[in-house]
């Protein structure tokens, strides 16, 4: 990934993806951006990561009202999607975030069943924020065609991975 121009990395926060008005400032800072290398990181949508949470909490402890807040977070993203993208593009998208949907309700299911849910349960919830927060700007900023032939979405999980506990002992 060398490159003769250094590579410009924005973070953008909850509050910078809360709503569709907000992903539309966030894309024009990007577009605004001289071209060359540009990589951006994309927090959940304000309150999303909290909503996750909360969602693993209601399955450990059997809440009924886990199927009500997972439906809340559909009826938001949906409406994201609504009005950022075309038809055919939401619809490409909403196939991803439900089939992510179906994943999550199976795993809230398995931890209602075992009335348990371990830290790394927790974090793979609360990930699903940012994989949807960022696939939906993906497609948006596509869509709106400026930087459209050079945007890609890489997915985070498959190029950082942090392992933590005891040092390891190093044979080599």
């Amino acid at each position: 990934m060398s490159s003769a121009q250094p590579w410009i990395v924005h973070k953008f926060g909850g509050s910078s993806v809360a709503d569709a008005a907000c992903f539309a400032r966030v894309a024009e800072i990007v577009e605004a951006q001289p071209s060359g290398p540009l990589a951006l990181v994309l927090s959940a949508a304000r309150g999303v990561t909290d909503a996750l949470l909360e969602l693993v909490r209601l399955a450990e402890t059997r809440d009924g009202a886990r199927e009500g807040a997972l439906a809340a977070l559909r009826t938001r993203h949906t409406t994201l999607a609504g009005e950022l993208l075309s038809p055919a593009a939401a619809r490409a998208f909403l196939e991803g975030f439900e089939r992510d949907c179906a994943d999550l309700a199976g795993l809230l299911h398995t931890v209602a069943l075992t009335r348990v849910a371990g830290r790394s349960v927790g974090d793979l919830v609360a990930g699903y924020g940012e994989l949807w927060s960022t696939r939906l700007f993906e497609a948006y900023l596509r869509e709106r065609a400026r930087r459209a032939g050079r945007v890609s979405w890489l997915d985070a999980r498959r190029c950082v991975i942090v392992e933590w506990g005891p040092p390891r002992a190093h044979h080599g």
